[in-house]
């Protein structure tokens, strides 16, 4: 529950006050006039042209929070083998934020988040794809991994060079995962990481089934003032990645999010290679970056969470600016999928204040959203099913595996399975 004293409070320049942030406005900006500055205590960081219109959205907002946060009435047991045209659930997982079928390790991959607010600590999991479509599905913890080897595998160290050591298991908060087969053909697994410090981590997998291990290989650090959301894994070992803010996760990250709903460009599209380092992809300023997808001809794709659209980025020579075409899209679009069609899987959130009550602690979360498959070279999109939350909330990821599809959902215990009706 928000304490009594979060409730927003109009300050004399005519600006609201949330706990954690402050809205400053000059006496002398008008209504309409976007000089307000959201900040947070004496930090650097600093949140600028918050058009002072939107103050009543974020009085609503923090008014919908402060009352929303008691846990709603518990849900029901999981049904992994619903129906065709029926929502079903897997239980067994802690904030499952994205999922990824890996064939050539007989699994799905889950990343286990850690709660935005509080802290605490994540994991990677693992679902073997043979117990899919079972009513028992076999669910793995791969890292950290139990007996507490934390170590580098052996072989050629990948990522940047400056890494020499893997993430501490407290506090590690894994978000975006991407996986991709390489010319050697072993797979490798990269992750967003947060908490105990912001970078990708990077990964062999080993095995498959029940036997599928994953070996922490190196790291690539974020540059200050960029945190990663989802991201895609090059063949190459580079890296396409969504830089959702300049902070992730506690108070700094909710007021960011809140920014980019807000209208402001809060991140880009950043690459990654070994022999350059990081760059900012010019024409990809974002509110709220999130998905990303990358083909075989080195296009990109990434949605804006903030400013509810989606963007393709067209191949370009190097040194050349590359055409960037944007599209809009109903709701906040989340992560990005390939299915085996040739389209991208996206899911959109279609109550912002329903998910920014469930980041606050509204459990079990019940905000709606809905799954979208989006044609790559046209941007169309066309909508697969459309939910109100009650059975699993906040979807925020999807991957198409037989027929089926496997939901990632931000804040939940379960992940949701759904087919088509025939």
């Amino acid at each position: 529950m928000v304490p009594r004293s979060s409730t927003p409070h109009a300050n004399r320049a005519g600006g609201i006050r949330i706990p954690g942030m402050r809205i400053l406005a000059s006496p002398a900006c008008g209504e309409e006039s976007p000089c307000a500055t959201l900040s947070r205590g004496a930090s650097s960081a600093t949140l600028r042209r918050v058009p002072l219109r939107h103050a009543v959205t974020i009085a609503s907002l923090a008014v919908a929070l402060t009352a929303g946060c008691a846990s709603a009435e518990p849900r029901g047991p999981c049904d992994p083998l619903p129906a065709r045209g029926t929502l079903g659930t897997i239980c067994g997982f802690s904030r499952p934020e994205d999922v990824e079928v890996v064939v050539p390790a007989g699994i799905m991959l889950v990343s286990e988040m850690a709660p935005l607010r509080d802290g605490g600590s994540g994991s990677l999991a693992a679902v073997t794809l043979e117990s899919l479509g079972t009513a028992t599905p076999e669910i793995r913890r791969l890292w950290p991994p139990a007996g507490g080897t934390q170590g580098a595998g052996g072989g050629a160290p990948t990522g940047d060079p400056s890494c020499t050591g893997p993430p501490a298991p407290a506090g590690f908060s894994p978000h975006g995962i991407s996986a991709a087969v390489r010319p050697d053909g072993t797979v490798g697994v990269a992750v967003v990481g947060h908490g105990s410090r912001e970078a990708i981590e990077l990964f062999d997998l080993e095995a498959s089934g029940r036997a599928a291990r994953l070996t922490w290989r190196g790291c690539v650090p974020l540059a200050e003032g960029t945190t990663a959301n989802d991201l895609a894994l090059l063949p190459d070992g580079g890296l396409v990645v969504a830089n959702y803010a300049p902070a992730f996760g506690g108070t700094r990250g909710m007021a960011w999010m809140i920014a980019a709903r807000l209208g402001l460009d809060t991140g880009d599209v950043l690459e990654w290679s070994r022999r350059s380092g990081w760059r900012h992809v010019p024409g990809t300023a974002a509110r709220g970056a999130n998905g990303i997808a990358v083909s075989a001809g080195r296009e990109r794709w990434f949605t804006e969470s903030g400013a509810q659209r989606i963007g393709r980025i067209g191949a370009a020579k190097e040194g050349e600016a590359p055409d960037v075409t944007r599209a809009p899209i109903e709701g906040a679009p989340d992560n990005l999928a390939w299915t085996g069609r040739g389209t991208l899987l996206t899911t959109t959130h279609l109550s912002p204040l329903g998910f920014l009550a469930c980041a606050f602690g509204r459990l079990p979360c019940r905000a709606s959203w809905q799954l979208v498959e989006i044609d790559p070279r046209t941007l169309a999109t066309s909508v697969l099913l459309r939910h109100d939350g009650s059975v699993v909330g906040a979807v925020s990821s999807a991957a198409e595996y037989e027929g089926r599809y496997y939901l990632g959902a931000v804040f939940d215990d379960r992940i949701g399975v759904w087919a088509p009706a025939p």
